[in-house]
């Protein structure tokens, strides 16, 4: 019983200290500082954020009047795209084709839907997301004067983010082209983000090389499998892999390689970067039984260029780059999708006037049935072909 339990434990605690922030709010009156306390979120509300934002476009006005045209130009782009990619990605489902890939849900209760190890990650990620999300639309309005209503931060239990409340009533009076920078901002700013991330990941070495050592020279076990060879013989986690059999080892690659010959039932020594010795007997693979595995997660070690620095900063960094690869692009694109109550959907009733549609409202309806029965179709062939929508 208390193996199944034990999961939910950390996941209870943190309810608990939250119920208690929640009631100590309300029992001090926290609203009369603007801050809205509920048992399901916390909101900083105020107006500082708004002067913030607006000084901000004033000091650079032609330089963000440009980032949003360019971005209200790429809206159209990004719109056909998510369509287009839907419609194939659910096709190849169908058609269970190599080149389709998962639509997935990522609900973040961590210890129930997802692991408290990714959880971190997943927090990062859609802070990442949603803050500059709203920011954009902020900035995107003041420079058209449109006026902010509100603005601030919240805490909904799990999910952090940020809020900008426009004037809705005065940018429905605004051009097309203000209403077409204001709709396309967030999107396009989680793309910029995303695109910024990616060339992170692309050149991962170089951009920790002011810490560390742009080549690896070792494994770094981050984990061990339980009940595997390393678990046996006591190897530790964090860890650093430097020889096997008194064969260099610098990267997982040469680790990858040298494992590849084995067979299950070879004794090997493994020798760490500080000298310590512990010989495994190697296992089969979970997924090829002939294959031979030593149990142990890993990571390229990098070494730091002082002491101080954590061995464990680039593994963690990685992940985290990981996690914001996946969810930025994911989410900017669904959002463009014209469909209630995304941006996408305001960004095509846009479009349609100016086109010269009148009445709208008919052609939007279409658009957002459509929008949902292809993001259903994807979830659902996702969820049959995959087996789950929730990663664990």
């Amino acid at each position: 019983m208390s193996s199944l339990v034990d999961p939910y434990i950390p996941l209870l605690e943190y309810l608990a200290v939250w119920a208690v922030i929640v009631l100590l709010a309300i029992g001090v009156k926290a609203d009369k500082h603007g801050i809205i306390a509920k048992p399901y979120y916390l909101m900083l509300k105020t107006q500082v954020f708004n002067s913030w934002m607006e000084k901000l476009g004033g000091r650079f006005r032609k330089g963000w009047l440009t980032y949003f045209d360019i971005g209200a130009a790429m809206g159209i782009g990004l719109l056909i795209f998510v369509i287009l990619s839907f419609v194939l990605n659910a096709m190849n489902l169908f058609n269970r084709s190599s080149s389709s890939g998962p639509a997935l849900i990522i609900i973040p209760l961590p210890g129930v839907t997802i692991g408290w190890d990714i959880f971190p990650y997943i927090l990062i990620s859609i802070a990442v997301l949603l803050i500059p999300h709203e920011v954009a639309h902020g900035l995107a309005a003041s420079l058209d004067k449109v006026p902010l209503k509100s603005s601030g931060v919240f805490l909904a239990v799990f999910l952090p983010g940020g809020f900008v409340e426009i004037d809705e009533e005065d940018l429905s009076k605004r051009k097309a082209r203000t209403k077409l920078r204001v709709f396309a901002a967030g999107s396009f700013t989680n793309v910029v983000t995303w695109f910024i991330v990616f060339l992170l990941i692309s050149n991962f070495a170089a951009s920790i090389s002011p810490f560390y050592n742009s080549n690896p020279s070792g494994v770094l076990i981050t984990g061990l499998v339980n009940g595997g060879a390393a678990q046996k013989s006591n190897v530790p986690a964090w860890s650093v892999l430097s020889q096997v059999n008194g064969t260099s080892i610098p990267s997982i690659n040469n680790l990858q390689n040298y494992l590849t010959p084995l067979t299950p039932g070879h004794n090997l020594t493994l020798t760490m970067n500080t000298g310590q010795k512990f010989t495994v007997l190697t296992q089969p693979s979970l997924s090829n039984s002939s294959r031979a595995t030593i149990g142990i997660y890993v990571f390229n070690y990098y070494q730091p260029h002082a002491s101080f620095i954590p061995v464990s900063l680039p593994y963690y960094y990685a992940n985290t780059l990981s996690w914001m690869n996946l969810i930025l692009l994911g989410v900017a694109l669904v959002n463009m999708l014209p469909m209630f109550p995304f941006d996408g959907d305001r960004y095509f009733d846009t479009i349609l006037s100016l086109l010269g549609l009148k009445n709208t409202k008919n052609v939007r309806t279409v658009a957002s049935t459509i929008s949902l029965l292809l993001l259903g179709s994807n979830l659902i062939l996702s969820y049959i072909l995959f087996g789950t929508i929730f990663p664990k």
